[in-house]
C-alpha cells in the first residue's frame, strides 16, 4: 500500500499578498535604478564639463596673473615711473581746477569793443591771482582806451599795467592800427579744492 504524503504548506495570506506585489515592486525598483543610472551619467558628464571649464578659467587666470606681473615690472622702469609721476601731477592739477582758460577767454571777449581784436593772450604764474598779458589791436586810440577802461572796471581783473603801445600798419588794407600790450591780475580763479 502506498501512502502519499503531501508535505506542502498552504501559503498564508501574507505570503500570497507578497507574491502578488513582487512583480510591480520589481518593475518600480528597476525603473528607479534606471533613473538613478541616467542621473548619475548626466551628473558625471556635467562634472567633467565643469572640470574642463574650471581648468580653462584657471589657465586664463594664470596667464592674466603673469601678464599683470610683466606689466608691473614694465611700469617699474624709470621711464614709466616718470610718466606715471607726470600723469599724477596733471590729474592733481585737474582735480584742483584753479584755472579755466575757456572762462578767461569768454571774460576777455566781453571786454573787447567791436573795433578792437585780441591778438594774443598769455598767462604767467599759477597762484591764486595769475598775471594775464593781453596783446590787442584797435582802429584808433579811442578804441584802445575803451578796452582799457572796461578792463580796469571789470571785477575779474585788477592792477592793469601798460607794457607797450604803438602804431602799426594793417596787413590787409594798409591803414594804421594802434597796438597795445598790457598785463592785469586775474581775480576769477576758482579756489583750490581741499
Amino acid at each position: 500500500m502506498k501512502v502519499y504524503l503531501n508535505l506542502a504548506v498552504t501559503p498564508s495570506r501574507r505570503e500570497r499578498y507578497a507574491l502578488a506585489w513582487a512583480l510591480p515592486v520589481f518593475v518600480a525598483a528597476l525603473a528607479v535604478l534606471v533613473y538613478l543610472g541616467v542621473a548619475t551619467f548626466h551628473g558625471y558628464r556635467r562634472s567633467r564639463q565643469l572640470s574642463s571649464s574650471l581648468e580653462s578659467v584657471s589657465a586664463r587666470d594664470s596667464r592674466l596673473r603673469s601678464q599683470e606681473t610683466e606689466l608691473r615690472l614694465e611700469l617699474g622702469r624709470p621711464k614709466f615711473q616718470k610718466m606715471l609721476h607726470e600723469t599724477d601731477f596733471v590729474n592733481h592739477v585737474i582735480d584742483q581746477r584753479h584755472f579755466s582758460l575757456t572762462e578767461l577767454t569768454l571774460k576777455v571777449g566781453k571786454l573787447l569793443p567791436a573795433n578792437v581784436k585780441l591778438n594774443g593772450l598769455g598767462l604767467a604764474g599759477q597762484d591764486s591771482q595769475p598775471e594775464v598779458q593781453f596783446a590787442v589791436m584797435g582802429k584808433d586810440e579811442k578804441a584802445i582806451e575803451s578796452f582799457l577802461s572796461k578792463l580796469e572796471d571789470s571785477k575779474d581783473f585788477s592792477n592793469v599795467m601798460i607794457k607797450n603801445q604803438g602804431v602799426r600798419k594793417g596787413a590787409t588794407n594798409g591803414a594804421q592800427q594802434v597796438a597795445l600790450i598790457c598785463t592785469a591780475q586775474y581775480l576769477g580763479v576758482a579756489p583750490s579744492a581741499p
